[in-house]
């Protein structure tokens, strides 16, 4: 137990160690860019006495002057924080998880997955017994994952990361008397298994974009 607990406090400290990195250069970035972006924008533009009376007639003037480039650049204001959001919460679950289950998975992820099927069919066993309803009792226990705060967070969030990349192309629900438990388990553990190790490749092309579109508002 208390082997676990440091293995858990040490994935913390990477998940926020890497939060951390990605946000900050995410702020930067996107504070850099849309300062310069706004200059480039309202430069030559006489606003009179507009702008002294509120910020709105002076946007609406920069917008008619040039609004491709204050399309680009209300976009790369608004839409950045959630794009870096989403994009550095998605590459610190595939961290975690490609992390997990190289060092834990047969001590951590395995125990897991029985003591959550085991609960679950123990409410709901008339439902488990039919495996061609897969994707119902597949969501069913994702939210009873969810739900149970007695296990850590990381591990349930990885859990559900590795069930709802769950393919079954090649399972036949023509069969009678299948191993519903098996089947979900064996395939949670190969979707968190074919998690290559994370890249950042997403966040960067992201930065490209933005330094793109300030080169664009800049040459035109």
């Amino acid at each position: 137990m208390n082997e676990n607990f440091k293995y858990f406090t040490k994935l913390s400290g990477i998940a926020i160690a890497s939060f951390l990195k990605i946000n900050i250069l995410a702020v930067f970035s996107t504070v850099i860019v849309v300062i310069i972006e706004f200059f480039l924008l309202s430069k030559n533009i006489d606003a009179g006495k507009s702008a002294h009376v509120s910020a709105i007639p002076f946007l609406i003037l920069i917008f008619l002057a040039r609004p491709v480039g204050s399309i680009l650049c209300y976009l790369n204001f608004i839409c950045s924080p959630f794009l870096f959001f989403a994009l550095g919460n998605k590459y610190i679950i595939s961290k975690l998880s490609h992390k997990l289950i190289t060092d834990k998975s047969e001590s951590l992820i395995n125990p897991l997955l029985e003591r959550v099927f085991l609960k679950f069919q123990s409410k709901q066993p008339e439902i488990l017994k039919n495996t061609g309803d897969f994707s119902l009792n597949k969501l069913k226990i994702i939210q009873e994952i969810k739900n149970d705060k007695t296990e850590n967070k990381w591990m349930r969030k990885i859990i559900v990361f590795g069930m709802k990349k769950i393919k079954l192309d090649d399972v036949d629900f023509g069969k009678e008397n299948q191993d519903f438990y098996g089947i979900i388990k064996e395939k949670t553990l190969q979707s968190l298994k074919d998690i290559s190790e994370p890249s950042r490749k997403l966040i960067w092309i992201t930065i490209a974009i933005q330094w793109s579109i300030l080169i664009f508002i800049w040459l035109t």
